[in-house]
This record gives structure tokens, sequence and C-alpha cells, in this order.
């Protein structure tokens, strides 16, 4: 897989031993931004991700997987092999960063934790996501985003009004996850410039969440206040003739009066029972149903029209097709279309991280089951006939679609 030397991440080769969400997401930054990815999957069934899509058709057609590992190159490699480990350290010979989110322990079992690895290749940056960090009593559990949506109390903190905690149906918890863990990557990549030396970089799901939460954990442990924005403040979803409009009444003096001065209504403020912000809140319901027949006088795209030019912030409720046609999201060239071999045209959602001199990224589709296996060892060193002794050894594997083998 070639890339231009306009990306910042050009010459960088990375072992990735990630699967579903997390780590999966990080590799594919880093990948898009020239890095090689040499993805290990194991035989058949290769990254959890190929299986978790419901509505697919089998190992390759997965949304999940496709969304998440553009860009990489995957070698099937029986890890439980006893000559796997041989090819691992021949990879290893000439990679920058491994990436693994392993239980805590697996690796070292493996015989790929830190300390094997460290004195043997010394400017290998070790990169690790767990669900709860590498030690504790809960270092062994398995850690998956709406766990710790639950675990660092997101869940809780998002309960409806009969009190039933409510999973947030987007991993943010996976995502920032991944985010931290190209940030410590990157910040590993440059300290060795200067040192020489590898180090280790952990990222745990846990400390994400709480660290998401940082506003929010802050104001209780200062004053044991739930700090809620939407509750706390005249936030809300109001029904309009056509659709749907959220309104966000935050830095304005007064956001119930621009409101009304929006919607060209009586000022509600003028009202006893909502005359002041706490007032307004204590009436939650009956400010609501008020706003909820006004509203309903006007189309989404009239009330937000209304509103912004009076300095009230707020937006219209999109559904997934109506984000994908929205004119700013078809400038911004968010979604890109791959060609795959097998499904043809597929879209994804690209990087939102813009470089001006990045002018040539790949935008290579994700890779079936083994795609690269092949060419992979051959730059190993190993000839064809050797390759086919893995293959019926059951080592590794290549793709099992016909068109590609």
């Amino acid at each position: 897989m070639s890339h231009n030397r306009s990306l910042p991440l050009a010459g960088i080769r990375i072992l990735d031993f990630t699967q579903v969400q997390f780590g999966p997401m990080a590799t594919q930054i880093l990948a898009d931004f020239g890095a090689e990815v040499t993805k290990i999957e194991r035989p058949r069934l290769g990254d959890i991700s190929r299986t978790i899509d419901t509505k697919s058709n089998g190992i390759d057609d997965s949304a999940s997987f496709l969304s998440l590992n553009r860009n990489k190159r995957s070698l099937v490699l029986d890890m439980k092999h006893p000559d796997a480990m041989g090819i691992v350290h021949q990879l290893l010979e000439n990679t920058d960063v491994i990436v693994s989110n392993f239980r805590a322990g697996v690796a070292d079992r493996m015989g790929l934790g830190y300390d094997a690895l460290k004195e043997k290749y010394p400017g290998l940056i070790y990169a690790s996501g767990t669900g709860f960090g590498e030690t504790g009593p809960l270092n062994g559990m398995g850690g998956q985003d709406m766990v710790l949506q639950s675990i660092s109390g997101a869940t809780w903190h998002n309960r409806d009004v009969d009190g039933r905690p409510a999973i947030f149906p987007t991993p943010f918890v996976d995502f920032g996850s991944g985010m931290a863990l190209v940030q410590g990557i990157l910040m590993a990549l440059l300290e060795r410039n200067t040192s020489g030396l590898g180090q280790r970089v952990d990222v745990s799901l846990l400390d994400t969440a709480l660290f998401a939460q940082m506003q929010e954990y802050t104001q209780w442990m200062m004053r044991r206040f739930e700090n809620h924005w939407e509750r706390d403040n005249l936030v809300g979803s109001f029904k309009t003739a056509n659709g749907w409009i959220t309104v966000v009444g935050l830095f304005r003096p007064d956001p119930l009066e621009a409101i009304c001065k929006g919607l060209g209504i009586e000022d509600l403020t003028a009202k006893p029972e909502f005359a002041t912000a706490e007032l307004q809140l204590e009436n939650r319901a009956a400010l609501w149903t008020l706003l909820d027949e006004q509203f309903s006088r006007f189309t989404t795209d009239e009330a937000v029209q209304k509103l912004s030019a009076h300095g009230v912030l707020c937006g219209p409720v999109l559904d997934y097709d109506g984000v994908l046609t929205h004119p700013q999201v078809v400038h911004n060239d968010v979604v890109r279309t791959l060609d795959h071999p097998v499904l043809g045209p597929t879209k994804v959602i690209d990087n939102p991280v813009r470089l001006s001199a990045a002018t040539d990224r790949p935008y290579e589709t994700a890779p079936l089951l083994g795609q690269h296996t092949e060419q992979i060892l051959v730059e190993l060193g190993y000839s064809l006939e050797q390759i086919d002794e893995f293959v019926g050894s059951g080592l590794v594997g290549r793709p099992s679609n016909a068109t590609l083998v």
C-alpha cells in the first residue's frame, strides 16, 4: 500500500491487534494520514466487528467493519499456532507502533506484553487500550462502551423522568478512547524523535468515560450537585409544523425573552410563574406546553430563522437522510465512496481532521479477511510454496473470495 510523502505519518508502520470499535477507530485515523497499518485477524471470523452487524450477509460486508477499517491491510494469523510468534517478531523488526485492546493480561500470556518486547525492540511504541486499566480490581473484566457508560455514571445521569437509566445509542466512550489512544501514540512518536526510545501508551475506557464527564464530576465533588445541561437550563426539543427544533437557551441573559421575541409572541417572562430562570425551571412542564403550541405554528426552517435572527442557539432535529443531504454536510465532503472488491461502491464517513498539507490522502476500502496475507508474507521473504504450507497448516489464511485468490 503506497502513500504520498506529504502525509504526516508516511513511513510509520503499525502492527494492529485491535478489534471492534475502540482500537480500530484509532488505527484507522493513523492509516488515514499515511501510516501503514497491518491488521492481524483470526482465521475464518476475523475481527469481531465483521460478525457484529446483524444485517450483513458475511464477514466481508459488515457496515461496522467497513466503517472502521479503511486503509489497512489484513493478515490472517492464528495466534494459537506455535509458529505464529515467529511471524509476529519478523513484523516487529520493522514496526514503529504495536496497538492492541486485549483484556489486561492477555497480551502477556501471548508473549506480546510490554515487558517481553521493550528490550528486544527499544524504539517500539506499545499502545494498549483496556476496559479498566492494566491493573486494579476490574483489570480482568471485559470492557465495552455500554458497560462503561453504566459503570462511569453516564447511564445514571441519562435517566428519564421515571428514573430509568438510559444508554446513549452512539458509542461515545469507545470513540473518545480511540481519539485519546491516537493522541498518546502521536505524542510518543514525537518524544521518540528526541530520545530514540519507545514507551508504553495506555488508555482505558473507564478513564475516558470519566474524562468526558469532567464538568459534571467537578461540580458533583465541589457541591454534590448533579449538573445537567438540559434539565438545568432552558434547553429542549419542540414540535414544529413539520418536524422538530432544538432550542439551547444558553449564553443569553434572558433566553426565554429572546425566544418570545423571535417567535413574535407575548413576553412570557412577564408572567409571574416564568419571571425568573429558577421559576421557569420550576414550572418547566407548563412552559413547555406553551412553547410547543407556539412552535407548532411554524415550520422547522421558519422557527430556526426566527430564533437565529434574535441570537438564540437552535437547530433542526434531522434524521439520517436529512443529515446526509444537508448542504453543509455535502459541502464538507464528509461522505466518501470507496470501491469495495465485492460490494462495489460503498459509502463511509470521512475522518473529521483536515490538514492543508495532506493533499493526497488514501481512501482504500476496508480489506477482505486475509486479503493481504500473501502480499505481507512475500514482503517478509517467504516463497509462495512456503505460504501454501502455512495455509495448509492453518497458520495463516487467504481470502475465501475466489476473485481475489
